[in-house]
């Protein structure tokens, strides 16, 4: 009975501490913020979009 007590507290810890260094990695890597796409070094083009979202969604929109 121990065993699978140990064996479900592991596996929870191991899940738990990969969630964690997801968002630690998340939160130092992805930029936060307005950020500017300039389209075809065009300054009339350019976008200003909120950072962190994906570049296909930004161009479809």
């Amino acid at each position: 009975m121990f065993e699978v007590f140990l064996g479900v507290t592991m596996c929870s810890v191991v899940i738990v501490s990969l969630v964690a260094i997801i968002l630690v990695a998340k939160s130092q890597l992805v930029q936060s913020g307005d950020v500017t796409i300039t389209i075809n070094n065009d300054p009339d083009k350019a976008i200003t979009v909120p950072g962190g979202g994906k570049l296909l969604n930004v161009l479809a929109a």
